[in-house]
């Protein structure tokens, strides 16, 4: 019985050598919070102010139809030009641009107010009573003083007590600064019989106020109550007038219902994550208050007892008790008491990256994200929405990033097994992309699910890349690193794939998610555009066009992004560093504090295999670039065109395939070194594909700059002038993709060859482990060299990418938004939902055009009536000359406006104009030039225009009429 109720031993590490890590995620509930209060908000305004809807009819009218999915909605907007975005501002009512503002700041101060209520509440609902009214003699007041100055706190706490309450525990509530313990009677009572009992469970409640847990716990839980009670019932009240609204129409209802279904869901879930979340933080800081009242020297005998005979204990055997006891504790705010037991002796769950935990904080990350992308729709907003989807992508990458860290960290300092980070990145991305999945962004209104849901794994893969390299590189850190604290080193790494991330989430944000929705770019016109761009032939260059076309969509605009060098930079240079420091002895003095005083191991060691051998793998890349590049020139000076057909179809292709080789050579190196090597092999394989790419590209750039002095090996110059200055165009163009885009790829590369070798490994392991890479240690002279040259290559690509980061001039094209829509996109209406869109074009500017139309066409045919009409030039000049010129005007105004929806009938109304058109120029100058022919064709033109006009118009208002009954 003494051994059982012996203390444990203190854990190995201090739970707090990098942070708890739960901050991140209060944060993110936070950001949560207020992303859904201001989508909901914006809806019940936009609504509010638009009753009938009208922006809806706007879509119609530009051909957006229902029943597609959001992908051509979105296209038959984007066809529209700017007759959507006119036809919005002048029919669409909207409220005031601070009326949203404004319910969203009363919204916190409502929350600020029940934040300032709730322990006064609390307070009356536990009839709480001060600690002298219990306790007159005092007795009680110096051991709480004494366990305030153990807990440390700067200010203590009042403490009163619940007489009512017989459990023998307390709890700590309050506001800023103004902090309650209230002890239950059944603790006051059991003081004198169990003492220990009695310190221990106030140690454990300081505890949660030494560690700021009532402030940010009682601000989480008013925000969202405030939610729950004024913002989700209106949002509810909402949705239930659409369903009711959708049942009036056969066109919109089945769309709107579907939607609000979508809305529905993602609300449950939604508010099922919070508390999630919620409870699983409050469980960690549990278990932290449980071991700092253990550190200040709180008998473990309570929990022990609490463990025994208390509540929560582990199920009883079974797999679908089990099952259910497990689903059930994620849902209590407090873990079950064996658990809290066993985190006395080891809190491995402190370290270890909780899937639940990764999933749900992905999950509602990108569904605050798609939100605000949602409240931030202007022009107005484009930058707000930049910075904010910045700092909302470090938060997300953040939570899983410390989480390893902690997790390394500890793996190090105990001899553990170390985390890949291939746990953390696929729960975090998973959770990413069903976040997409109940966002709906991606699907549409006849749909749950998006047509193409594999482009999600997008996602997936950035986080497990991103996890894995974070996981290697705090091992790197922990093992390498010689200051008091490690935690500069992990914010390095965390401000690494930050950088990383952030890029990457705006592009899927703004471009990347389309690709779940379908191909929303047409490789037809962008081929076309080439071709009228690009002067010059090649063999097969229609073919060859046509491969850019497809590639050019998934390599912009991510691929030319000012910010991708940096991004992948930060990969690859950050690790190179590591071979410039000195090799670590001793015990650094962080490792010292976070084992609390225990026995220490040696960090140092082996850590990166030697230089040479990366080295080799570079040089070989290298050489394949370079032989590449050489036979690559070889060949095409065969079919070199005549010099003024080289800089168009011919010039790209050269560039594509230096491209090519450069690519080659790099994932060539990454694949080596992802092979061969046996510690950090992502980090080692990321130096080797950065060097390669960077040696590969200035092969190039040398060939290109001695370009017509080289014989056979001549591509684009006519003459031998070596000119370094010519050659900058290449390398501006290239360098985004050989040392950005393509840094991404061999990362992939590696840990693919990563996985498949440790796959063969597994299947040949034998007894004996196979040693770590080692070498000698470093001579001065080695160590000098490694430091020149890293300091060489850091110091070029940083400059490199300093200079491609500057502004340059947009290049032009002749690609239009409308040739660049896929037509296979934009689906045929069904007949109802084409009447709704002609009857949405008569009510929003098309019935103004054809009255404006018919009355101009009916002036002039007046004013023919007259003799004088073909006689009397001033005559002309006065009756006839305005109307032609707001004929001429009003086609201008056609063409700005939406299309008939009915493609034939949109054939006969633009013919019709154009006619007009003319017919306008050629009178207006007849009467100027006083040329009686042409102004007498331009008559027997508007005779003809007024004849075929009636047909049109009814063709029009037809149409219309059928779709009148329907929405």
């Amino acid at each position: 019985m003494s051994r059982t109720m012996a203390a444990p031993p203190r854990p190995p590490v201090d739970e707090r050598v990098l942070g708890a890590g739960t901050g991140l995620r209060f944060a993110l509930l936070l950001v949560l919070f207020l992303t859904s209060s201001a989508t909901i908000v914006n809806r019940i305004v936009e609504v509010l102010a638009d009753p009938r809807n009208i922006r809806i009819g706007c879509a119609l009218a530009a051909g957006a139809d229902p029943e597609s999915d959001y992908l051509g909605i979105a296209l038959a907007t984007v066809r529209a030009g700017d007759a959507f975005p006119a036809c919005v501002r002048r029919y669409v009512p909207t409220a005031a641009a601070w009326v949203p503002f404004a319910v969203l700041a009363a919204l916190l101060i409502a929350a600020a107010t029940v934040y300032w209520l709730l322990p006064r509440w609390k307070g009356r609902r536990g009839r709480v009573v001060p600690l002298r009214a219990v306790d007159p003699e005092g007795e009680l007041r110096p051991l709480l003083d004494e366990l305030v100055r153990v807990a440390g706190l700067s200010r203590p706490p009042r403490f009163v007590v619940a007489p009512a309450a017989a459990t023998a525990g307390a709890v700590v509530f309050g506001r800023l600064r103004r902090y309650s313990v209230c002890l239950h009677g059944g603790l006051v009572a059991r003081r004198r019989r169990d003492p220990e009992g009695f310190r221990a469970v106030v140690l454990h409640e300081l505890a949660h106020l030494r560690n700021h847990d009532i402030d940010v716990t009682y601000a989480t839980v008013a925000l969202w109550r405030v939610f729950l009670v004024a913002v989700l019932p209106a949002y509810l009240f909402n949705i239930a007038q659409d369903l009711k609204d959708s049942a009036a129409s056969a066109i919109l209802g089945p769309a709107e219902r579907l939607g609000n279904g979508h809305d529905l869901l993602l609300s449950g879930v939604m508010i099922a994550f919070v508390y999630l979340a919620r409870a699983d933080i409050l469980r960690t800081r549990e278990t932290y208050a449980d071991l700092d009242a253990l550190a200040w020297g709180a008998d473990a005998r309570g929990w022990h007892h609490a463990a025994a005979h208390g509540t929560g204990k582990a199920a009883a055997p079974g797999r679908l008790r089990g099952a259910l006891a497990s689903f059930t504790a994620l849902w209590r705010t407090h873990p079950a008491w064996d658990r809290r037991l066993a985190a006395l002796t080891d809190p491995q769950e402190l370290f270890a990256p909780h899937a639940l935990t990764l999933f749900v904080a992905g999950a509602t990350a990108t569904i605050a994200g798609d939100q605000l992308t949602d409240v931030l729709n202007g022009p107005w907003a484009a930058g707000a929405l930049r910075v904010l989807t910045a700092l909302q992508a470090g938060l997300i990458v953040a939570i899983p990033g410390v989480s390893v860290w902690r997790a390394v960290a500890r793996a190090v300092l105990t001899g553990g097994r170390i985390p890949t980070g291939l746990r953390a990145g696929w729960w975090t991305g998973l959770g990413l992309a069903v976040g997409e999945l109940l966002t709906s962004s991606t699907s549409g209104s006849t749909r749950w699910l998006p047509n193409h849901p594999e482009a999600l794994a997008v996602l997936i893969l950035i986080s497990v890349g991103l996890m894995c390299w974070t996981a290697q590189f705090a091992e790197l850190s922990v093992r390498s690193w010689r200051g008091r604290t490690l935690r500069p080193a992990m914010l390095l790494g965390l401000a690494a794939i930050w950088v990383v991330f952030a890029l990457w989430y705006a592009w899927w944000q703004a471009d990347g998610h389309t690709f779940a929705m379908g191909w929303a770019y047409s490789g037809t016109g962008i081929r076309d555009a080439l071709l009228r761009d690009l002067p010059g032939t090649v063999p097969a260059d229609r073919d060859v066009l046509a491969g850019f076309a497809a590639a050019l969509p998934l390599l912009l605009p991510i691929g030319v992004s000012p910010f991708i060098g940096w991004a992948a930079a930060v990969l690859w240079l950050l690790p190179l560093l590591a071979w410039t420091r000195r090799p670590a002895t001793g015990v650094p003095d962080w490792a010292r504090r976070a084992l609390r005083g225990a026995p220490a191991p040696e960090l140092s060691g082996p850590l990166l295999p030697p230089l040479r051998r990366v080295l080799l793998a570079t040089a070989a890349g290298t050489a394949l670039c370079w032989v590449g590049t050489v036979a690559l020139m070889a060949v095409m000076h065969t079919w070199q065109p005549p010099p003024e057909r080289r800089y168009g179809t011919y010039m790209l292709i050269h560039l594509t395939l230096v491209l090519l080789v450069v690519v080659c050579g790099t994932l060539t190196a990454a694949a080596l070194t992802g092979l061969t090597a046996r510690r950090f092999p992502l980090l080692v394989a990321l130096v080797a594909a950065g060097t390669t790419a960077l040696l590969g590209l200035a092969g190039a750039a040398v060939l290109g700059t001695a370009d017509g002095c080289l014989g056979p090996l001549n591509t684009l110059a006519t003459s031998c002038h070596v000119m370094p200055a010519k050659v900058w165009p290449t390398v501006q163009l290239l360098f985004p993709l050989a040392l950005g885009l393509n840094i991404f790829v061999a990362a992939a590369v590696a840990l693919l060859c990563t996985a498949a070798r440790g796959v063969l490994r597994s299947r040949r392991r034998t007894a004996a482990a196979s040693p770590p890479d080692s070498g000698p240690a470093p001579r001065r002279e080695r160590l000098v060299l490694r430091r020149v040259t890293a300091g060489v290559v850091c110091l070029t690509v940083l400059a490199l990418t300093a200079a491609m980061s500057l502004p340059r001039a947009a290049g032009h094209t002749s690609l239009t938004k409308q040739q660049l829509i896929p037509i296979a996109a934009l689906p045929t209406p069904s007949p109802q939902v084409l009447a709704a869109q002609t009857d949405a074009w008569l009510r929003l500017g098309g019935a103004g055009l054809m009255a404006r139309f018919t009355t101009e066409v009916l002036a002039v045919l007046t004013a023919l009536q007259d003799k004088a009409a073909l006689t009397d030039r001033g005559f002309a000049a006065t009756r006839i000359r305005p109307h032609c010129v707001a004929l001429e005007h009003l086609a201008a105004e056609t063409a700005a406006y939406f299309p008939v929806p009915d493609s034939r009938t949109q054939t006969r109304w633009a013919a019709l104009h154009e006619r007009g058109k003319q017919a306008g120029a050629d009178c207006r100058r007849g009467i100027e030039e006083g040329k009686l022919t042409v102004f007498a064709a331009a008559m027997r033109s508007y005779v003809d225009i007024g004849a075929s006009t009636p047909g049109v118009l009814d063709s029009i208002n037809a149409e219309a009429g059928r779709g009148r009954s329907g929405h």
